[in-house]
């Protein structure tokens, strides 16, 4: 008796020991680190002299506490949903935020801020960081991890990690209503966002990062503020701005392989967020959702930021929309759009 419960304690430690280095395997990354504009934004901005902000109510309200973040939607963002899906951790917190565990230093952080782009401009006129910004803020973050960790550590750390980017759709929204339009036709407006991308990429691998996931644009001509801006009764999809990200995407896809193979050991793959969103749009019942081009805050045409506030109306059931605000996504869209990323993107770094 006392041999076979012997037995059954040894099986039942192996088991553990096999479970847990299951899980192991499953983490891809050390850490993931995040960039980009509101889509990925967890409360940078919260911190900054901007009114581009999502820290109050009715953002927030399917987050856990039914709080506002920063985050714009009603509840966790993809940079949540993937690092928890990676095994990570449970969410993705702001650099910016003033009480960073060590755990959180060690395991990545969030430099994304809502309203920016890849272009210093874009961001001027909402106050915002951009690109270039965020990149110099990753230098900040490194001498944080290496008083830590120390040096060798960090560069483990790093060269382990995932830079995740995802910008430009801020950039070319103003693009349409600025002076640029009439000097700069479009097709070379995209070809000198893709050299600011293709300059931070190569700027984030000189300070370590070798596995990059870069996020083409979605299809920006469906958002509901775009929809009413366009005058269309009808409320159809923008498809001169839709034609235009899918132009901006070819190059991009086009560029990232000789990009990677001009950076020596490194792994860039492009994340196409225009079929991910577009197959949810194109497919609503699918997903069951029933409301594609307004949004859940107000009558759903414009309120953003802080034009859906506290004293806004909101919808009774927002998992029935596909947006939440009159740009971005509710949490619903997010989690479908974590999927995509983890079945078309993440493999690619085996």
């Amino acid at each position: 008796m006392a041999r076979t419960i012997l037995l059954l304690l040894l099986f039942l430690s192996s088991s553990t020991t096999t479970i847990s280095t299951s899980k192991r395997t499953q983490q891809k990354f050390s850490a993931i680190f995040y960039f980009g504009d509101s889509v990925l934004d967890t409360g940078n901005n919260n911190y900054i002299p901007t009114l581009a902000v999502a820290n109050h109510v009715p953002y927030g309200r399917s987050f856990p506490g039914r709080r506002p973040t920063g985050r714009f939607s009603n509840g966790r963002l993809v940079p949540d949903l993937l690092n928890e899906k990676l095994q990570l951790k449970e969410f993705s917190p702001p650099f910016l935020e003033t009480e960073l565990s060590n755990n959180d230093i060690i395991t990545g952080v969030n430099f994304a801020s809502a309203g920016s782009g890849f272009e210093d401009k874009t961001s001027r006129l909402s106050n915002t960081m951009p690109m270039s910004t965020q990149v110099n803020l990753f230098k900040e973050y490194l001498l944080r991890l290496r008083n830590i960790v120390g040096d060798k550590e960090a560069s483990r750390i790093i060269e382990n990690s995932l830079m995740f980017i995802s910008s430009g759709t801020n950039d070319f929204t103003h693009y349409y209503r600025s002076l640029k339009k009439k000097k700069m036709g479009i097709g070379e407006y995209q070809d000198s966002i893709l050299r600011i991308a293709q300059a931070s990429v190569k700027e984030l691998f000189n300070l370590g990062g070798r596995q990059f996931c870069l996020a083409g644009l979605p299809p920006f001509g469906c958002t509901p503020i775009q929809i009413t801006l366009s005058g269309d009764p009808d409320r159809a999809c923008v498809d001169e701005q839709n034609r235009d990200a899918q132009a901006y995407n070819s190059k991009l896809e086009k560029l990232l392989p000789t990009l990677q193979s001009s950076l020596h050991g490194s792994k860039i793959v492009y994340l196409d967020a225009y079929e991910a969103f577009m197959e949810i749009l194109g497919n609503p019942a699918k997903y069951g959702f029933t409301e594609t081009t307004r949004g859940c805050c107000g009558t759903g045409l414009r309120e953003i930021g802080l034009f859906c506030n506290g004293l806004t109306p909101i919808c009774r059931n927002e998992s029935s929309f596909v947006f939440y605000d009159a740009v971005h996504p509710t949490e619903r869209v997010y989690r479908i759009t974590t999927d995509f990323i983890l079945k078309n993107a993440i493999p690619q770094f085996n």
